[in-house]
């Protein structure tokens, strides 16, 4: 698959129609757009507005841990079999034809295996695309990846297309290595949530970290959270079962956007 990208000039008028519609506060549109690097252009891009056949879109955006303790933990099987069915399921589901899908992967290193694409379209992991290594970035690539959902979300809406977001993190650590803090995401995510236009969720896997603690910290709201105490293999593919239900749920307009959402809902 060739990476499409966004040049920064396009994002940067995109992050100033998120402010002037209140999606956004200037003070947060200033603090995203401060560093844009290579990663949330590839990000913000995905398909164009004109092959987009839905009247309205669901960007689901999927972060996934690659870290040395996945690998070290045996998981990366499990991780890359739970994300292959969450794209069979989309696959199977009614309204796939409205889902855009983007993936990101983040060790010590960050990567966006693509862009928003149709199901259809998604890359689906193998042992040549995902291994895990390195450290836990997780409040950088929390952040790069809002700024790239935000920016073509709004992209879409200044197109006539309504869309709604949901972005789900999975990891099985806190973080380690970023320069993001957990303040700027949380400062992110309340504005947000505050627009009612996204869903914000985070997996936690396994015993030795408060995923709840974390996820709160960074602005996630409690019924969005989700700790999957069983890291093992069958455990991940369970855990992505359920984001997959979740976010279909979320594109039958089924969970309610915004900090009181129950992405995690039965």
């Amino acid at each position: 698959m060739i990476k499409k990208t966004m040049t920064a000039d396009e994002l940067s008028r995109l992050m100033a129609s998120a402010t002037t519609k209140g999606v956004i506060s200037q003070g947060t549109s200033s603090l995203i757009t401060g560093n844009l690097g290579p990663l949330v252009l590839a990000g913000a891009a995905g398909k164009d507005l004109e092959d987009i056949a839905a009247s309205d879109v669901t960007l689901v955006t999927v972060l996934i841990d690659a870290s040395t303790s996945i690998a070290d933990r045996g998981l990366e099987q499990g991780v890359r079999d739970g994300q292959n069915a969450l794209i069979d399921a989309f696959a199977g589901a009614r309204e796939r034809d409205s889902i855009l899908l983007a993936l990101w992967t983040f060790g010590s290193d960050m990567d966006v295996l693509h862009s928003y694409v149709p199901v259809d379209e998604a890359t689906r992991l193998t042992p040549q695309n995902y291994r895990g290594s390195g450290a836990t970035k997780l409040y950088d690539t929390y952040c790069d990846a809002l700024t790239a959902n935000v920016a073509y979300a709004q992209r879409l809406r200044d197109g006539g297309t309504p869309a709604r977001s949901v972005v789900v993190v999975i990891t099985d650590g806190e973080d380690v290595g970023s320069r993001k803090t957990t303040n700027e995401c949380a400062k992110i995510s309340r504005e947000l949530l505050a627009s009612e236009l996204f869903t914000l969720a985070f997996v936690g896997v396994g015993t030795e970290v408060d995923f709840e603690k974390v996820a709160k910290a960074m602005g996630v709201p409690a019924g969005c959270v989700m700790v999957q105490r069983d890291a093992t293999t069958s455990g991940l593919r369970r855990t992505f079962a359920m984001v997959s239900k979740s976010a279909i749920r979320a594109s039958q307009g089924k969970v309610q956007p915004g900090v009181n959402a129950g992405f995690f809902a039965p």
